[in-house]
């Protein structure tokens, strides 16, 4: 926040000047340069608040504060998988043959960078649901051919070769020989780049 407040600060400043370079009448350059020292000093009040900032300890309490609670979030994962692994196996052995081979993919599965809120429930519920969806994406890449897919979050492309994604919507995915067995490829019109398989859901 300082440092957003500090690059508009900047900002009125180099309008100050600008507006003293232009002034031409005594009058007109007396109050430019008037605005000039006011807004120098309110710029350099504002650098100083936000070099005090960014040199505390403040931004490491946050980054400590986020790493607990990415600690605990992927231990209440954790814990989800072994409860579900538990209930699974509770099942008949019949039921467990029928369904090993759509069982095998779910330990490929990558957790979703998705929020909390929104990632957990998902797991909770719907753990058979996920192991399908892993199926679906091996097959997908064995075949080479292409599927449809909705989008289940918002996602910004982190580089020039990955298409952002927004949540809803439906692209058309396939695989490319050599991917990194996380990713896709997507297609949205005449867009194409890089997809995380964990933000899909392939329809039928």
């Amino acid at each position: 926040k300082e440092r957003k407040l500090l690059q508009v600060k900047r900002l009125d400043l180099d309008a100050a000047k600008t507006r003293l370079k232009k002034a031409r009448m005594p009058d007109a350059r007396a109050a430019a340069e008037q605005e000039l020292r006011m807004t120098q000093s309110e710029f350099d009040r504002q650098a100083e608040i936000t070099r005090l900032l960014l040199e505390g300890a403040h931004h490491l309490r946050c980054l400590n504060d986020f790493v607990e609670a990415q600690t605990t979030y992927y231990a209440q994962c954790y814990q989800y998988m072994v409860d579900l692994q538990k209930q699974l196996g509770s099942f008949p052995s019949s039921f467990s043959n029928n369904n090993q081979s759509s069982m095998s993919g779910g330990a490929n599965v990558s957790i979703p960078t998705a929020p909390m809120s929104a990632a957990l429930p998902s797991v909770s519920a719907g753990g058979g649901s996920l192991a399908a969806a892993s199926g679906g994406f091996s097959e997908l890449r064995s075949s080479n051919g292409s599927r449809k897919a909705r989008v289940l979050y918002d996602y910004d492309a982190a580089s020039s070769n990955e298409l952002s994604l927004l949540a809803d919507e439906v692209i058309t995915v396939n695989s490319v020989p050599g991917m990194d067995s996380d990713w896709l490829m997507g297609e949205r019109g005449n867009q194409k780049g890089k997809v995380p398989i964990t933000y899909l859901e392939l329809l039928n």
